[in-house]
C-alpha cells in the first residue's frame, strides 16, 4: 500500500509540469470571445500535453502577466522575432481543450 502511494505522488509531480514547446515564430494571434488569447505558431508541436487541439495555444485571461505576455506575443508576431516558452495543463474553452502558455521568451532576431 506504501509503494501505491508513493507512485500516485511521483505521478502527480509528472504530471502538473510544465512542458517545453520549443523555439517559434507567431503566425496568428486570435483574441476569443471568451476572453482569452489563441496563438498559432509556425512549427509543429511538441510539447508533452496532451489536449484536444495541440496545435493551438491559449493564453488564459486569469495569468497574472497576460498583458505583459500578449503584448510580447505581438511584438514578436509583428517583428518576426522567435518565441520559445513553456506550456502546462489544457485549458477548455467551450467544450474544446487547448495548450496553456505559463512562460514565454522572446528572443530578438
Amino acid at each position: 500500500m506504501k509503494k501505491f502511494f508513493i507512485f500516485i505522488a511521483l505521478y502527480s509531480f509528472s504530471v502538473s509540469a510544465n512542458s517545453d514547446f520549443g523555439t517559434k515564430n507567431v503566425t496568428k494571434i486570435v483574441i476569443h470571445d471568451s476572453g482569452n488569447v489563441l496563438v498559432y505558431f509556425s512549427e509543429d508541436t511538441i510539447h508533452k500535453e496532451s489536449c484536444d487541439n495541440n496545435g493551438i495555444y491559449v493564453l488564459p485571461k486569469e495569468n497574472l502577466l497576460f498583458k505583459e505576455m500578449y503584448s510580447g506575443l505581438l511584438a514578436s508576431m509583428h517583428s518576426g522575432a522567435k518565441v520559445s516558452g513553456w506550456v502546462n495543463g489544457c485549458y477548455n474553452i467551450w467544450g474544446s481543450t487547448m495548450p496553456k502558455i505559463t512562460r514565454l521568451d522572446f528572443t530578438p532576431n
